[in-house]
């Protein structure tokens, strides 16, 4: 098997262990140009689009139970406090072991998890959001500050087992970028990258997915409400209710029409003069989205209350003729 390209050998090592996607071909490239599988037959609400038995998943649950990592995870239970260190040393143990590990024709078809924690600050500038930029720098020194936990606690009592010239930070930070954006959890008991699921990309679409119904051991996920896909288009998933700010974040790209978008509106507390007390017990973000607006939030003289004073003089003059030339 390990002849055959990356993700032929990705899909014949599913199908050994028992997943089934009958209706799907993937992982292709796509109409958009991007990775993704298409319906080679039309796909009804409610109908399975893919089965993966559990065994092909890699939950928090299997890191605790693997026989190498499991006790080192029990014994430092203040470094390994939530599910992304322990899944992260996990997964580079796996990447080491390359064609011995089980996972291995996952793993291998894995890309690069970029987001706008790797782009540059010419280009983070662009985005003209500074909450953004701030939290794509607090994302990037979370990585920076859990790997020299792990890595000198394994310095500390495992070098000869985990030598860091083998644990590296690159590694760890792959690891750590695949599973925020590619893990399922919040309708599992366990963080979970589940192959093959993880492939579709996401758009404003109704889609569920299920886990263990009448222990069955499989991983299922469905359209749902009133999506189905017809033959030949591309198959999505829904991450959730995201915005742009959280897709930009976790998965490095926006959606030009996000149902789920918003836009924070700020207004200055601190402004001198009779207008500004107005705001003295006002939030300090009022954030629409597309189920509200400013004038259904405030009546229109609110409105003209929180206009600049300064601007609002000028434009005063201006329609009197004042200034004009």
């Amino acid at each position: 098997m390990t002849s055959l390209p990356p993700e032929q050998r990705f899909l014949q090592w599913l199908q050994d262990n028992g997943a089934t996607f009958p209706k799907l071909q993937g992982p292709v490239t796509t109409p958009n140009g991007l990775r993704g599988a298409v319906a080679t037959e039309s796909i009804a609400t409610s109908e399975p689009m893919l089965c993966i038995p559990q065994r092909l998943l890699i939950s928090e649950e299997l890191c605790w139970q693997d026989p190498q990592l499991g006790p080192v995870f029990r014994d430092n239970r203040d470094v390994f406090t939530r599910d992304d260190p322990i899944m992260a040393l996990f997964i580079v143990r796996e990447l080491l072991l390359e064609e011995r590990s089980f996972f291995n024709p996952y793993l291998a078809i894995l890309p690069y998890p970029e987001s706008v924690q790797d782009w540059t600050h010419d280009e983070l500038r662009e985005l003209h959001d500074e909450r953004l930029v701030d939290a794509a720098a607090r994302r990037s020194s979370e990585i920076d500050v859990y790997y020299r936990r792990v890595a000198t606690r394994l310095q500390e009592k495992y070098s000869e087992e985990f030598p860091e010239t083998l644990y590296t930070f690159d590694k760890f930070k792959f690891a750590w970028k695949t599973i925020q954006a590619r893990t399922f959890g919040r309708r599992l008991p366990w963080t979970t990258l589940v192959p093959f699921a993880d492939c579709l990309n996401h758009s404003n679409v109704a889609t569920k997915y299920d886990f263990d119904v009448n222990d069955n051991g499989l991983f299922r996920l469905y359209p749902s409400a009133t999506t189905s896909f017809a033959k030949g288009v591309e198959v999505f998933n829904s991450y959730g209710r995201r915005s742009n700010f959280q897709l930009l974040l976790d998965y490095g790209f926006a959606l030009t029409d996000n149902e789920w978008d918003y836009v924070d509106v700020e207004i200055d507390k601190d402004r001198a003069g009779p207008r500004g007390k107005k705001l003295r017990f006002m939030k300090r973000v009022i954030r629409i989205d597309r189920q509200s607006s400013l004038d259904e939030l405030f009546p229109p003289n609110f409105l003209a209350a929180l206009a600049d004073p300064v601007a609002a003089s000028y434009s005063d003059r201006n329609d009197s003729g004042v200034g004009n030339y």
